[in-house]
C-alpha cells in the first residue's frame, strides 16, 4: 500500500488536504455513490443523499479529470490479477 501523505492544519483552523488524499476520497465516493444506486431504493437514499452532500461539502464535483479507482491509487494489488502473473511466471 502507498503511503499517503497527511493533511496539514493551517493557522486559521482549517485543514490542507494533499491532491493524492483528495483524489482517494473523490475516488472512494464516486465508488461508494455507484453502488448505492444499484440497490433498492428503500434503505439507500438516506445514504446516497449523505455522499452526494459529502461530495459537495468537500467541493468534489463539478468539472474534474476523470479519478482512477480507489485501489488503483492506494497502490493495491488485485489478487486474482497476482495470482495469474505468478501462474505466468512458473512456465
Amino acid at each position: 500500500m502507498r503511503q499517503l501523505p497527511k493533511a496539514i492544519p493551517e493557522l486559521d483552523g482549517g485543514l490542507f488536504v494533499p491532491r493524492p488524499v483528495v483524489d482517494l476520497l473523490d475516488a472512494l465516493l464516486i465508488e461508494r455513490e455507484r453502488d448505492l444506486r444499484r440497490l433498492p431504493d428503500d434503505g439507500a437514499s438516506n445514504d446516497l443523499t449523505v455522499v452526494c452532500e459529502l461530495r459537495q461539502l468537500l467541493r468534489l464535483g463539478g468539472a474534474r479529470l476523470p479519478v482512477p479507482p480507489a485501489c488503483e491509487l492506494l497502490g493495491l494489488i488485485d489478487p486474482q490479477a497476482e495470482a495469474v502473473s505468478r501462474n505466468l511466471l512458473r512456465e
